[in-house]
């Protein structure tokens, strides 16, 4: 790992470069951060987003108890990013690139960047999308659907292959040809690597688990609404999920999605075009 100050690490996740600023974190929280990103750290940059993070002692923001699942509350409102969740509160400033976040000393810092990629996605035609991605011979393929679809089962049968994430990846608009990218957002496999690369969408296949190996096209009003249940934290607000459902037509558009029936083997991979 590139040595850095303790009090400063630079991550680029999809090309956003964040300053993550470490100076009110304790060492065990730094060692965390800088263990977790490693793969995406960069150099500092002047063009950086800076984000403040601090450990203080307290009680819950969003009390565990009687929650069946976990809570985060997001929304935006005049390029201000507000962010809540159990152990963690923060806020970003789109305007002049600066946030902040509060974990308690158990909170996760990934919880507050996941829901903070999922908003640069949207501000540039992109998406962070609930599935699995893949690059094989240097190209990109996606796998998406509900949790239980077989993300997780697609991932571990795709072990020869560059595994850019299990559970969340970025798909981004980058000169009219969509891309995928790895992000450091961990879901069912931990130990699963999360790799710092990217490439271009050759497919894109909703999970179905079944008794054989089979394709089947899908209608672009299906292709659309499936990805839309799958895109996460951003869907507040009807002009929100307006131009959500734009990002995910253009997607279903540019790389046409079909549905991939799999059994529990990776003999899915002899019928991916």
């Amino acid at each position: 790992m590139t040595n850095f100050p303790d009090s400063q690490l630079t991550i680029s996740i999809a090309d956003w470069i964040i300053t993550l600023d470490l100076v009110h974190c304790d060492d065990p929280m730094r060692n965390r951060i800088n263990k977790w990103y490693s793969a995406f750290v960069v150099s500092p940059s002047a063009d950086a987003m800076t984000i403040d993070v601090k450990v203080e002692v307290g009680p819950e923001y969003i009390p565990f108890k009687g929650n069946k699942s976990w809570q985060i509350k997001t929304s935006t409102q005049n390029g201000r990013i507000e962010f809540e969740s159990h152990l963690e509160k923060g806020w970003f400033d789109r305007q002049a690139k600066l946030g902040q976040v509060v974990l308690r000393p158990n909170g996760d810092l990934e919880n507050y960047l996941r829901v903070l990629y999922a908003w640069f996605c949207v501000d540039h035609g992109s998406l962070l999308l609930h599935s699995c991605g893949i690059i094989r011979d240097g190209r990109g393929y996606v796998f998406f659907g509900p949790s239980g679809n077989g993300k997780t089962t697609t991932t571990s049968l795709s072990a020869p292959y560059t595994i850019l994430s299990d559970d969340l990846v970025i798909i981004k608009k980058v000169e009219n040809r969509f891309r995928v990218y790895g992000v450091p957002f961990r879901g069912d496999l931990p130990e699963a690597p999360r790799t710092n690369a990217s490439a271009e969408v050759c497919g894109v296949f909703a999970l179905t688990k079944d008794k054989r190996h089979y394709l089947t096209p899908l209608v672009l009003p299906e292709a659309v609404a499936r990805l839309v249940q799958c895109v996460p934290f951003v869907m507040t607000q009807p002009e929100i999920v307006k131009r959500v459902t734009e990002i995910c037509t253009d997607l279903a558009k540019s790389v046409p999605l079909q549905m991939l029936h799999f059994r529990k083997d990776n003999g899915f991979w002899e019928i991916i075009p």
